[in-house]
């Protein structure tokens, strides 16, 4: 009748909590939605409805590994810890663009797509007018592949407020009918009643962590933006043509560079100083 899940989870927890606070049933006796099951019916009209709820219960589940995963990868590439907070993240992002300023190189992290439901509608670009090579160019990447993840989390999350608010209304229609559709069996029906019940708890609990997390990925992407762009105005449309990629320069003279923010590089293909004839720019910064 059920099919069991086995992550635990704090969604569960405080449903559990609440389930025994407000449960019609005893409170040693938590329903198989409040302990994060699929409960089951044997009526096709609610048993999609668990199943839809099981299925969105454990997509929500990935989602705040996925934005651990984005921040960890980020903090490794940047060299601070990987259990690193946003806020040091971004200060340490500030301090390698600044230095890369002291040398010429501007940076301007461009994204859409905050507001967007579809990762089809989301990007993030660095636009960059200067040098980068190496440990810089590095740089430049992380942040911008890091960028792109939280935006396109976040687009996950914008969409999934549908989904709970379309799953909230089901259930409230479904337990209104359930008297009627189980008036055959008193103890399935209160049962359908009780999971029911426990479903809206959750479905509530689920849009407050989509909440928690929307905000996350949305300060995430706005603070790394803030720290590394040294020239908003780059990407404008009076702008000269943005970097593409740099050249390798010559061994003697890459040797004599330093790392992360230090001595300028070989001009990047694309950059403000080339001639048509010496370079072939693309429209922005791809890593």
């Amino acid at each position: 009748m059920l099919s069991r899940h086995g992550t635990v989870c704090l969604l569960i927890s405080a449903l559990f909590a609440a389930s025994a606070c407000h449960s019609r049933g005893p409170a040693t006796d938590p329903t198989p939605v409040a302990r994060g099951m699929r409960f089951v019916s044997h009526n096709t009209a609610y048993d999609t409805f668990f199943a839809d709820l099981h299925e969105e219960q454990l997509s929500m589940l990935q989602l705040p590994q996925s934005e651990r995963k984005v921040r960890k990868d980020l903090a490794q590439d940047i060299k601070v810890i990987d259990s690193a907070t946003t806020a040091v993240i971004a200060e340490r992002a500030s301090a390698i663009a600044q230095a890369l300023l002291a040398q010429g190189t501007t940076l301007n992290l461009d994204f859409e797509g905050l507001n967007a439901v579809d990762e089809a509608d989301t990007s993030a670009q660095m636009r960059v007018a200067g040098t980068l090579d190496g440990e810089n160019l590095r740089f430049a990447e992380a942040i911008t592949r890091a960028a792109r993840a939280e935006l396109k989390l976040l687009a996950k999350l914008n969409g999934k407020e549908q989904n709970l608010q379309r799953l909230a209304a089901r259930a409230t229609m479904l337990d209104a009918e359930a008297d009627r559709a189980f008036a055959s069996d008193s103890k399935v029906q209160e049962s359908v009643h009780r999971n029911l019940s426990d479903a809206r708890l959750l479905i509530a609990l689920m849009d407050e962590k989509r909440l928690d997390l929307a905000v996350d990925a949305r300060r995430t992407v706005e603070r790394l933006a803030s720290g590394v762009t040294t020239n908003p105005a780059l990407g404008a449309g009076n702008e000269p043509p943005l970097v593409t990629f740099v050249r390798s320069e010559p061994k003697d003279r890459a040797s004599t560079r330093s790392k992360l923010g230090g001595g300028s590089a070989t001009p990047a293909r694309g950059a403000a100083s080339k001639s048509p004839s010496e370079a072939n720019p693309a429209p922005d910064f791809e890593p």
